[in-house]
């Protein structure tokens, strides 16, 4: 398996953006290789708020088919500006590990 992570860190009382950016349904889910998407939401903080989203893939070349799809080239290439609540933007891609059979 292999996952993709991004990290939103966003001004207080906005996280509800980004996830519904994230929610509904999406050209990614039905993408080959395609497992799940999950948000998680922390907003104890009084300075920011955090959004994780995690994408799972079969395989990282599922995930590389995705990236490399017309669909998803053409939704960044009318990227527009970064709005002013994101304060940080992490990306970062995960494999499986593979754990010993005695484990």
């Amino acid at each position: 398996m292999f996952v993709e992570m991004k990290t939103i860190t966003v001004k207080p009382g906005t996280s509800h953006l980004v996830v519904e950016n994230f929610q509904g349904k999406n050209a990614m889910a039905e993408m080959d290789g395609f497992i799940d998407k999950k948000i998680w939401v922390r907003s104890r903080s009084k300075e920011d708020e955090k959004v994780i989203v995690a994408i799972q893939w079969e395989s990282e070349e599922a995930y590389k088919g995705w990236k490399k799809s017309p669909i998803h080239i053409a939704g960044h290439r009318t990227k527009r500006e970064k709005p002013d609540y994101i304060l940080d933007f992490k990306n970062e891609t995960f494999v499986e590990a593979s754990l010993p059979a005695s484990v």
